[in-house]
């Protein structure tokens, strides 16, 4: 069974990729840069949905939260997540047409380095809130029963990097 504190795990697979993503664009390996982002999104996507389908839900029914752990913030560090992959998709794709490649490279790394910033502002919320506070209030059954629900926990995302990984082999 997948216990809801284990989804922090994805998030460190996400923090890997991205990682991979940024080493590639500083090798000018801007195709490779590109798949890294393509996985990254597509792993990010499915986690959010989890959590804005099966875990928000719940949360926002049944928990005491404070301000920093109110459920629209969880929603709209998303939203902006989602738009900066967006931004970086397209900036990286076009990276070799560039006139000034190191230029644009470096303003794609500068806020990427921002979009860093906000993700480790929103995992901890999610590890200071949205995860304890579900562990408390749910019951071993409850919480199975919702796990169960999670489409993407950090086994199988880490199978959909390794995917990716042979592909661009």
């Amino acid at each position: 069974m997948t216990y809801i504190k284990d989804l922090e795990r994805v998030h460190a697979l996400l923090d890997d990729i991205f990682l991979d993503h940024r080493k590639a664009l500083l090798h000018f390996e801007f195709e490779e840069a590109l798949t890294l982002l393509e996985m990254y999104e597509s792993i990010l996507i499915r986690h959010m949905q989890d959590e804005e389908l099966v875990l928000l839900p719940v949360y926002a029914e049944r928990a005491e939260f404070s301000g920093a752990g109110s459920p629209k913030y969880f929603f709209d560090d998303h939203t902006k997540m989602r738009s900066y992959v967006e931004l970086f998709k397209e900036k990286t794709a076009g990276l070799e047409r560039e006139l000034n490649i190191d230029k644009a490279l470096l303003q794609l790394l500068d806020r990427e380095a921002f979009y860093m910033r906000l993700c480790s502002h929103h995992d901890k919320r999610e590890t200071d809130f949205l995860y304890p506070i579900l562990e408390q209030i749910l019951s071993q059954d409850e919480e199975r029963e919702l796990m169960s629900q999670i489409d993407l926990d950090a086994d199988r995302a880490s199978i959909v990097r390794n995917r990716g990984k042979e592909n661009t082999k």
